[in-house]
């Protein structure tokens, strides 16, 4: 029996395997997978939303700038506009023209009506709670995915173990029938047919090594935490939600594109400016060749109109397909994922019916099997029936785990649909 040696010292190797970080509650998987580099990216995308939402607001506010130049011109030049009566020219005043003139002072100016940045502004609030819905399927898809994986490692597991079983009791089966060859009371096909059977679920346990070690590398992946088991976990509640939030999404999405429709639009509405400065220039005056300085401020206020652009056109009409698109995906997914929410909520009680009838299964199929083996040494049934009855029993057991598997699978696929946090739905 030196391939079943192989398979329990693969099987042993498995649950002792630790890494850098281990897991021993189902809390500790979900807490390390909401902090893995996917989810912080998807953070941080929202608060880059928030920063480009707040830049559009700011767009709103005035600009000051700080300036200082000086100028050297081949000519005398003025400080600035000069009126008729300003110097007595006769009387020898120094006149505020300079061949080198420093310019000094701050400018600015602040947006009064500009219609496609209180546009821009609504259409990137939308993006940003858009995002903060993404992030927030992101987050529980991961989770639910951890959820997923463990229940998938407790139905190996427990397939292991009632593999592990029946390969017991086959091999107190084989020492006994190996016993009745040796005098010559058994044919010893017999004891080749139960060697059949053992050989048979020694593959199946191999299989299953397998799969372990892939679930194991599944939740690494997701969690940076090294599993040497499946760990705990219950129902602690059902996943609800207000809607689908997928769905959610997608409305978001839409009235984004249409705010995107009006803000192109607003491009062609005027623009309406405040701006100003405060100028201090000082130089040398040509004629006296002292030092002169003037003061130069302004105010006003500018409109812009566009009258012609022929891309405004082609920008409005690319934005409304969009829109369109975007309706048009909300459709499908109002309708693909009201059609998943039915099947799932239907196949829940279904599901644990099959659990329920599964367990009853698994009870009466061990008892059969005790009343086989007790036919089977009195020599009042056959080897072939025997061992259907341990097939049987293994096969109950393997249908019992595979429904509580599939109870987590259609409630971790609710969890996603509604955004809801497993932590509330799993304790």
């Amino acid at each position: 029996m030196n391939y079943r040696f192989y398979i329990f010292t693969v099987l042993i190797l498995i649950t002792t395997w630790t890494g850098t970080g281990s897991a021993a509650t189902i809390t500790d998987l979900l807490d390390a997978a909401a902090h893995q580099p996917n989810v912080e990216l998807s953070e941080l995308t929202v608060q880059e939303g928030n920063l480009r939402a707040a830049a559009a607001s700011a767009a709103l506010y005035p600009k000051i700038d700080l300036f200082g130049k000086v100028e050297s011109y081949n000519s005398p030049t003025n400080l600035r506009p000069m009126a008729p009566t300003e110097v007595n020219v006769a009387a020898g005043d120094a006149l505020p023209f300079s061949r080198n003139i420093a310019r000094y002072g701050l400018s600015f100016q602040a947006p009064i009506y500009i219609a496609r940045i209180y546009r821009l502004r609504e259409k990137l609030k939308l993006l940003t709670q858009k995002s903060t819905i993404a992030h927030r399927i992101n987050l529980v898809s991961r989770e639910a995915a951890v959820i997923s994986l463990n229940s998938a490692y407790h139905y190996l597991d427990h397939l292991n173990q009632a593999v592990d079983a029946r390969l017991k009791s086959l091999a107190r089966t084989y020492d006994d029938v190996a016993l009745k060859v040796k005098h010559g009371r058994t044919p010893e096909a017999e004891l080749m047919k139960i060697d059949n059977s053992i050989i048979a679920l020694d593959e199946q346990a191999n299989d299953l090594a397998e799969k372990m070690l892939n679930v194991q590398r599944d939740l690494k992946k997701l969690t940076n935490l090294s599993v040497s088991g499946p760990v705990a976990m219950d129902v602690a509640a059902t996943p609800v939600g207000p809607g689908l939030i997928g769905v959610k999404l997608q409305k978001i999405e839409v009235a984004a594109q249409k705010k995107e429709v009006e803000r192109v639009h607003a491009r062609r509405l005027p623009t309406v400016m405040l701006f100003g400065s405060l100028s201090g220039n000082d130089g040398e005056a040509y004629n006296t060749d002292s030092h002169i300085f003037r003061s130069y401020n302004s105010v006003g206020v500018g409109l812009t109109l566009p009258l012609f652009d022929k891309t405004l056109n082609t920008d409005e009409d690319i934005a409304r397909v969009q829109v369109k698109k975007a309706v048009k995906k909300l459709k499908d997914a109002e309708i693909t994922l009201t059609a998943l929410e039915k099947n799932l909520k239907g196949r829940l009680p279904i599901v644990e019916k099959s659990r329920q009838l599964a367990g009853k299964s698994v009870k009466n199929n061990t008892q059969l099997l005790k009343i086989a083996r007790v036919s089977y040494d009195s020599g009042r049934t056959t080897t072939e029936e025997y061992l259907r009855y341990e097939a049987q029993v293994l096969s109950a057991q393997a249908d019992f785990a595979r429904a509580v598997d599939a109870k987590w699978q259609i409630l971790t696929q609710q969890a996603v649909l509604y955004g809801t946090d497993l932590r509330g739905v799993v304790k």
